[in-house]
């Protein structure tokens, strides 16, 4: 095999076809070779210590968890190489044929659980050792894959990544950010149910988001006027590799018939999402302004325009905006903006790096290369940016004015910001009286799907864009336990040293093997085929592999 290897190395480095993958063109050979070696044979063993660095890892990005739609015409999905990877391991832990819908998480979760708690007794299962193996393995890759993203991530990209991590358990499909649902994926695919992932730490629970999408929502009869809540709590203790602790799931359902009841059990300032407006005893008949959508195109085609009144030249407007930096929602165009407007703006004009970077992205236009200054250009974007913003919060600001007119009892139902005392409590009154009229009003819709979704779109919380939110006591009272699951290093250990007997030295020293051969290859490749102590390494992490294969097939 040393030389079968070998040859195989010089080949792929002799290579010179830019398309081709060197690094993994040489792993899905070496798995190949493996796998026809037959790595999955009956052994005794000896007790042995497995470490944790022995089990392989599933890198994660965003890029890798995608799985996106091929352009314009549909197709099948296009899904990243990680996430297909997590869904082979799955599908050895849950089947090929388990479902994988919502209505599924329960008992997946069920299995995870049971396999922390005893894992040998959860591998009597398995008909043959082979299949064991492949359990115990595709277990311990996703608990470790699931502790990386807990342990290894700030709040807001571990938040995603676990969005990811759940669609991939789910067989779902992500929703893309401000595209007018409260949905954070899909689960079992596009036409599947849509689900809110909320990822908090126990203590500072707080869910929540926008009452427009959430109405939108319930209005979608082809998700049956439902939406589904997954909030997840953490209890954990110490970072990185000191991690412990768990993770309880809890679920609940927002619907047509209680979406009142429970925003109306919420706090005072979420409350006010719920009032109706009436006319006497009657809900009000005035037809409200229509809501203000601001997508990616509207923000675009005020940027152009505000660019072309301020440049006064169509052409460098249109070589401009040729370019991704310069259009608005882009990957590219996010890249370079600021992070706390509604309205994305391009990153402080006061930093001189900042214009620096945007003049050094017009530079890279046959157009603007060899011209002296350009900082009136830049300047420019700047302000058209700026002013698109503005725009569009005249426009929504309008919109509310001409509410508070023809409904003008809407805009007494606030609670001020840092009102106290008497104050608050009688602006907390007022809401609470009229959300008790409202839900009393709402009640008697009940089974007149149409009415109700008229009521909703009459809401204060709808005509005037506000945020609904739930304590952790709110969703407590909604919400029983799913199940729980351990992680961290400790309760990873916990489980090789439990399936010690069954998966010796020999399996993981491969896999270890694999992940240096990788390494030094990505050193090899990365130096341009010069760093020859890379390459002789990685031969030897390759012979390293046919050894112990080796040893695996024959000590059966």
């Amino acid at each position: 095999m040393s030389d079968y290897l070998k040859d195989m190395f010089i080949e792929v480095r002799d290579k010179t076809d830019n398309t081709v993958d060197p690094i993994q063109e040489v792993m899905d050979e070496v798995m190949g070779f493996i796998k026809k070696a037959g790595l999955m044979t009956e052994r005794k063993t000896q007790d042995l210590t497995l470490k944790l660095s022995m089990i392989p890892e599933i890198e994660v990005s965003e890029l890798g968890w995608s799985d996106v739609r091929t352009p314009e015409d549909g197709g099948e999905p296009v899904k990243g190489r990680e996430r297909q990877l997590l869904e082979n391991y799955l599908e050895n832990i849950l089947g090929s044929d388990a479902s994988r819908g919502l209505d599924s998480l329960p008992q997946q979760l069920s299995k995870l659980s049971n396999f922390y708690e005893n894992p040998e007794q959860y591998l009597q299962k398995a008909e043959t050792r082979s299949a064991k193996i492949q359990q115990a393995v595709s277990m311990l890759v996703f608990y470790k894959t699931l502790t990386k993203i807990i342990a290894n991530f700030n709040a807001s990209s571990a938040g995603f990544s676990f969005e990811s991590f759940l669609a991939t358990l789910l067989d779902g499909v992500q929703v893309p950010a401000n595209t007018g649902t409260i949905a954070d994926f899909y689960a079992g695919g596009t036409d599947g149910e849509p689900i809110s992932l909320k990822l908090y730490n126990e203590k500072s629970v707080e869910v929540g988001g926008s009452f427009v999408d959430l109405v939108g929502d319930l209005l979608n009869d082809s998700k049956d006027n439902r939406m589904t809540y997954l909030v997840v709590m953490k209890n954990l203790k110490g970072q990185a590799e000191n991690l412990t602790g768990n993770l309880t799931f809890y679920q609940f359902d927002f619907t047509l018939d209680n979406v009142m009841k429970i925003i109306g059990d919420s706090k005072p300032a979420s409350k006010a999402c719920i009032i109706l407006p009436f006319e006497g005893e009657e809900l009000s008949g005035v037809d409200a302004p229509e809501r203000i959508r601001v997508t990616a195109d509207m923000v675009q085609e005020l940027f152009v325009q505000n660019l072309k009144d301020l440049v006064n030249n169509d052409q460098a407007v249109d070589v401009i905006i040729s370019s991704p930096y310069f259009q608005y929602g882009t990957d590219e165009m996010l890249s370079i903006a600021s992070k706390s407007t509604p309205v994305r703006r391009y990153a402080d004009k006061r930093k001189k790096e900042n214009r620096e970077n945007m003049e050094q992205i017009l530079r890279g236009m046959p157009a603007f290369e060899n011209q002296e200054n350009l900082d009136s250009l830049v300047l420019a974007i700047y302000a058209a940016l700026d002013k698109a913003s503005v725009q569009v919060s005249d426009l929504r600001a309008g919109r509310k004015e001409k509410i508070a007119q023809i409904l003008p009892s809407l805009s007494s139902y606030r609670v001020t910001k840092g009102s106290k005392g008497k104050k608050r409590d009688a602006e907390a009154e007022n809401i609470n009286v009229a959300a008790e009229k409202s839900i009393k009003f709402y009640n008697k819709l009940k089974n007149d799907r149409q009415a109700q979704k008229r009521a909703l779109l009459k809401t204060n919380g709808y005509l005037n864009e506000m945020q609904f939110s739930l304590n952790k006591a709110e969703v407590m009272n909604l919400a029983k336990p799913m199940a729980s699951l351990e992680v961290g290093a400790g309760a990873i250990q916990k489980m090789l040293s439990e399936t010690t007997s069954l998966l010796n030295s020999e399996v993981f020293a491969i896999f270890n093997s694999l992940r240096e051969l990788s390494d030094n290859l990505n050193g090899f490749f990365a130096s341009g085929l010069a760093d020859t102590e890379k390459a002789t390494s990685a031969i030897g992490d390759a012979q390293n592999i046919e050894t112990k294969t080796e040893k695996v097939r024959d000590d059966e």
